[in-house]
């Protein structure tokens, strides 16, 4: 679009929430960015359950014509898994047992269909 500036469509690139703080974040952030959560302690090569939710902070709706349609995890910038969503039929929640090599920072993308990929990290 004439005149459009990246920064101002959530279409381009990948959208991360101005603070980190929940009582900081718009609604729109709210809804969007992953939480990340962690069962236990991290030790190299043995499993480990990460759980991944959109709407923590703010249920994110779930219809038809705005969902949620992925998560993906990665370690780092190894990619560990990815779980698929279909409109009004699931939450968007996804457990990953994983085992990791090297202990890198996790970061999770999600997929909204009307919003773009948003972007979180946490580390481990």
């Amino acid at each position: 679009m004439k005149g459009l500036k990246c920064e101002q469509d959530l279409f381009c690139g990948i959208n991360r929430p101005k603070s980190s703080k929940p009582e900081e974040m718009s609604d729109l952030e709210k809804k969007h960015t992953p939480v990340i959560e962690i069962s236990g302690k991290p030790e190299k090569g043995e499993p480990l359950e990460v759980t991944v939710k959109v709407g923590e902070h703010l249920k994110h709706p779930n219809e038809h014509g705005h969902f949620i349609q992925w998560i993906e995890l990665y370690s780092g910038n190894t990619f560990l898994g990815r779980t698929d969503f279909a409109s009004e039929r699931a939450n968007p929640k996804a457990v990953f047992t994983v085992k990791l090599d090297h202990i890198h920072p996790l970061k999770a993308l999600e997929h909204c269909n009307l919003h773009g990929t948003w972007e979180a990290t946490k580390e481990i």
